[in-house]
């Protein structure tokens, strides 16, 4: 079984997908795809074809699975392909096999990134065999070595700073971050993903520092600027989420019961929505009706605090350093103990 890809340049900005399957699909005929910020559709399978017309508007990670893997296997992994440029792609793999044991052919940038892709889908399924204890930390180091590896065999292909901006931030140390970061060529290390990467360096190495946090500026929802330097003299505690996050929104009820007991001249909180788009922002906002400033990360402040996770928070003390990170939200935990800590109730 093999994945053939064509890529070709056609008038129109539009990317093709063409499938070729083989096999029984069971009455299970469906293919799905989606990317982010994009709802799932589908298309059948009909005489062992399908054809998919996706509208190119950049590079973008689109996911495809069957309905035949959902239905007679009751899971499924999303096999991703990375398009960065219009064309025609043609797909051939037996649908019992399934999309992740496909071979591609053809176009660099999506052959890379499958043979990336898979070879760490590999590994986390690997480190579920080991004892539970282990298995995070064997994923981790896995991934992250294999992460390494795959940039250091690819230095000037976008897809390692794809890579690195998309997987090695939350499994590479520092160390092993920055040593790769700089195997890339200079013009990667400028692209935007490249600059992701740049950006979260910087920051782990602020967090660790203790030195003031940088200043910044973000809109509240009537387009007003909020500078954080107004905060200056309180502790403020920034939450980094967002509207599609649901221990975000779970987190919120006892963050308010936390807000009426220390707000005032030394306490403030700052909520940071990471939505990539502004509309599901706002329209959450009346749902949720948190009390405290909020603004949205229309310049990506989240990867100057290295923010991997959601919710993630920070302790900000008078003099505008970081004193506490807190990766999720839970009642008395790490967060809620440095408030009373310092507050003494």
């Amino acid at each position: 079984m093999s994945m053939t890809l064509s890529a070709q340049t056609p008038e129109g900005k539009n990317m093709t997908i063409i499938g070729h399957v083989k096999g029984d699909t069971k009455g299970y005929p469906q293919i799905y795809y989606y990317s982010k910020n994009v709802k799932p559709d589908s298309v059948q399978i009909k005489g062992g074809k399908f054809k998919i017309i996706l509208p190119y508007n950049g590079r973008t990670t689109w996911f495809f699975y069957s309905q035949y893997e959902r239905k007679t296997k009751k899971s499924y992994r999303p096999f991703p392909m990375l398009i960065d440029h219009p064309g025609t792609i043609n797909i051939d793999f037996n649908i019992e096999n399934g999309f992740f044991s496909s071979t591609l052919k053809g176009d660099k940038t999506a052959k890379l990134y499958a043979e990336f892709f898979t070879k760490k889908d590999q590994l986390s399924l690997l480190s579920k065999a080991e004892a539970p204890k282990k298995r995070d930390s064997l994923r981790k180091s896995w991934v992250a070595k294999w992460c390494a590896d795959f940039v250091e065999s690819n230095p000037d292909e976008f897809v390692s700073a794809y890579v690195l901006n998309t997987s090695g931030k939350s499994v590479m140390t520092m160390e092993q971050l920055e040593k790769s970061f700089n195997k890339l060529s200079a013009e990667l290390q400028q692209s935007n993903e490249g600059k992701n990467v740049a950006t979260f360096i910087r920051g782990m190495k602020q967090i660790g520092s203790g030195k003031p946090i940088k200043n910044f500026v973000l809109n509240d929802p009537e387009g007003k600027p909020i500078d954080f330097s107004r905060f200056k003299g309180k502790y403020v505690w920034i939450d980094f989420w967002a509207s599609w996050c649901g221990p975000c929104k779970k987190a919120f009820p006892h963050m308010r019961e936390l807000y009426e007991k220390y707000r005032g001249a030394q306490f403030e909180i700052l909520g940071i929505s990471t939505d990539s788009t502004i509309e599901p922002w706002l329209n959450i906002l009346t749902e949720i009706k948190n009390p405290w400033p909020q603004v949205w990360d229309s310049r990506n402040i989240a990867s100057e605090f290295t923010v991997t996770a959601f919710p993630t928070s920070f302790l900000i003390d008078p003099d505008g350093r970081i004193i506490l990170k807190e990766i999720g939200f839970e009642p008395n935990g790490a967060m809620e103990r440095k408030l009373r800590e310092i507050f003494g109730k």
